[in-house]
């Protein structure tokens, strides 16, 4: 008895892993599908999410069981079936908002089937719109560290190839007791390249730059408010800024609850990263000053220096939160996008200049050896 008990909570483990592993792989391009088709059949008054997920489910398993999608919403059905509510049959998908935007939508004015099924309809046209943003500015921030890394790249191999199989060639033709001005410079970086401390550098940079996306949310304190405004760090600042800007009007949208409320409810949601800025806001909010300048005295520049100005702006001229909110962060879903690329032209101009200059300074001192090793030949020949 034992023995089958312990067999069947190692098969449960295992089903469990890979569920996870799936939920994982899917919900990067399928939580979206999923958002949309909900937010299609919504609008028809004769179809609810019951019946939407059922047939997903039935489509999915004619590809397999196997299939990621019958994996994932094989669950989220199950729930459904066993009298969950929506919300909680979606926690295992849904991040926080998103959860509290559907518990909106379940607790929708009008009551009944047909006020929820409004509700929900209004919930998943907002989540489509906050995942079209998300995706945008994602795949902004992702090219632009792509970019970068492949001049980065770039440069290490030129260091490298240089110093590997250029300069010991010319070591072999000229001694380098003889080498002066950008040839001496060449040759002292060719030494540093080769050493041990340069390949133990560059794997620790590597290293961190690997794990890089799982410090982010966590990493706070004086030194990351400083990196939050120089590029390439500041995308992680502009992305996820960007997606609580939309979080708060979509949370107000209903006018059940106020800017304020939305701020504490996702300080408390937040990884540390987040919770920070958001509770300095709170923080000059609960001493009695508006969410915009509360923004502005946080020093975080959070989630943009020019979005906290317009904020603060529009507020200071009394206009209600609530509708600034919605329409600033409306107008950052293009604006934030371009932001993150005009940055991102920055640091790729600053890399092509650094490739540049190192192409160039490999050249000159290759054309300034190729003076000095004629004349060193011609003094050995009048010596001899």
């Amino acid at each position: 008895m034992v023995a089958v008990i312990r067999v069947g909570a190692g098969q449960h483990r295992g089903s469990d892993r890979g569920y996870r592993l799936a939920l994982w792989i899917w919900k990067y391009g399928g939580k979206e599908k999923l958002y949309r088709r909900l937010d299609r059949v919504l609008r028809r008054p004769s179809i609810n999410i019951v019946a939407v997920v059922d047939e997903m489910v039935r489509r999915a398993r004619q590809r397999g069981r196997t299939d990621l999608e019958a994996m994932v919403l094989g669950q989220v059905q199950q729930r459904m079936r066993a009298g969950f509510s929506v919300s909680e049959s979606l926690r295992d998908i849904a991040d926080p908002v998103e959860r509290m935007l559907l518990q909106g939508g379940e607790q929708a004015v009008g009551g009944g089937e047909e006020g929820r099924r409004t509700g929900f309809q209004r919930v998943f046209a907002l989540l489509v719109r906050r995942l079209d943003a998300n995706r945008r500015m994602r795949r902004a921030v992702l090219g632009a560290w792509a970019h970068l890394i492949t001049y980065l790249v770039m440069i290490l191999v030129s260091l490298v190839a240089f110093s590997d199989y250029v300069i010991p060639k010319l070591e072999v033709l000229y001694p380098t007791s003889h080498w002066h001005g950008v040839a001496r410079s060449m040759l002292v970086a060719s030494r540093i390249v080769q050493s041990d401390g340069f390949i133990v550098g560059v794997v620790t940079l590597g290293v961190l730059a690997g794990m890089l996306p799982f410090v982010e949310p966590y990493w706070t304190g004086r030194l990351r408010r400083l990196l939050d405004r120089i590029p390439p760090l500041s995308f992680y600042r502009l992305q996820q800024g960007g997606a609580w800007l939309a979080s708060i009007p979509a949370l107000t949208e209903n006018g059940r609850i106020k800017a304020y409320d939305a701020l504490v409810e996702t300080e408390r949601l937040s990884k540390p990263w987040m919770r920070e800025r958001l509770r300095a806001i709170r923080v000059g909010m609960v001493s009695g000053m508006g969410m915009g300048r509360a923004m502005q005295l946080s020093r975080y520049q959070f989630p943009d220096r020019v979005i906290v100005e317009e904020i603060s702006m529009y507020e200071s001229q009394g206009l209600d939160i609530e509708s600034v909110l919605r329409e600033v962060a409306d107008e950052w879903a293009e604006t934030g996008y371009e932001r993150v690329v005009q940055q991102a032209g920055t640091v790729l101009s600053a890399a092509r200049i650094v490739f540049a200059l190192v192409v160039l300074w490999y050249t000159l001192g290759t054309v300034a050896l190729q003076i000095q090793i004629p004349n060193y030949f011609m003094s050995l020949v009048h010596m001899g």
